[in-house]
C-alpha cells in the first residue's frame, strides 16, 4: 500500500538512506513503514511508550507484509547500544527529547546519527547535544500544517555551540530562513513587551536582536568576499 507522509516526516525520511533505524515514539509506524518500503532502511525498530500506538504500527506492518520490529518502552530503553545506525525522535517536546538523549548518554549508549524534530524548545535539544559527543551537521526549519518545526541531524563527533547557536540554530548566521523568521518573532515579541513588561521577554528580544545583527553581518561579509 502506498503511504503519504506529511511535510515533516517526508523531510525526516529524506535524511535517512541506509542501515538500521530506531523510530522512538513511532506512534502509527508510518515513518518506519515508509523507510522499509522505499529501501531507505534495511531494518526498523519502532518503539513507543504506548501499547495502543504500537498495535497500530504492528497492524500497518502486518497488513503490508513488512518486517518492522516493534518494542514497548520509554525512550531508548528498548534499544541496545549501537543497535541502530540512526535514531529518529520526532513529534515530542524538546524537554522530553533532551531527557531521552541524556538517558542514553548516561547508559553509555552510542549511535551514529540522530535525526530529531522537537515540537518545542529546540534549544534544550541542542544544549544536550553540545555535551553528548554528537556534532550537528543539519539544523533547519520545516513547515508542516501551518507550523514550523526544527529539524536536526547529527553524527558522532565533538562540537561546541555558543549560546546564540543553541537558541537559534547551529547555522543561524548563514541560514536563508533565519532572518525572516527571527524578524517576525521580534516584531511579535516587541508588540507584547510594549504593553506587558517582562524581564524574560526583554531578554528574548535582546537575544533576537543580537542574533539578527550577527546573521546580517555574516551574510554581508560573505557577499563582499565573493
Amino acid at each position: 500500500m502506498p503511504i503519504r507522509l506529511d511535510e515533516r516526516l517526508t523531510a525526516i525520511a529524506s535524511l535517512i538512506d541506509y542501515g538500521c533505524v530506531a523510530d522512538v515514539g513511532c506512534d502509527h509506524g508510518k515513518l518506519g513503514f515508509y523507510l522499509l518500503s522505499t529501501d531507505r532502511a534495511s531494518k526498523v525498530i519502532a518503539t513507543d511508550i504506548s501499547a495502543e500506538s504500537l498495535k497500530k504500527a504492528q497492524q500497518l506492518a502486518f497488513d503490508n507484509d513488512v518486517d518492522m520490529q516493534t518494542r514497548l518502552g520509554d525512550g531508548l530503553t528498548p534499544v541496545a547500544d549501537g543497535e541502530a545506525d540512526t535514531v529518529v525522535i520526532a513529534g515530542l517536546g524538546g524537554d522530553v527529547i533532551s531527557k531521552i538523549l541524556a538517558g542514553a548518554r548516561a547508559d553509555k549508549k552510542r549511535f551514529k546519527h540522530f535525526v530529531l524534530s522537537p515540537n518545542t524548545h529546540p534549544e534544550k535539544v541542542r544544549r544536550e547535544l553540545n555535551i553528548s559527543g554528537h556534532r550537528i551537521n543539519l539544523d533547519d526549519i520545516v513547515e508542516c500544517a501551518g507550523k514550523r518545526y526544527t529539524l536536526i541531524k547529527t553524527e558522532q563527533g565533538e562540537q561546541t555551540l555558543d549560546e546564540l547557536q543553541i537558541m537559534f540554530g547551529t547555522f543561524y548566521k548563514s541560514s536563508g530562513s533565519f532572518l525572516k523568521y527571527a524578524a517576525e518573532e521580534l516584531a511579535y515579541k516587541k508588540s507584547i513587551l510594549a504593553s506587558n513588561a517582562s524581564d524574560e521577554l526583554a531578554d528574548r528580544v535582546a537575544l533576537l536582536e543580537k542574533a539578527i545583527q550577527n546573521a546580517k553581518e555574516s551574510q554581508n561579509e560573505d557577499k563582499t568576499n565573493r
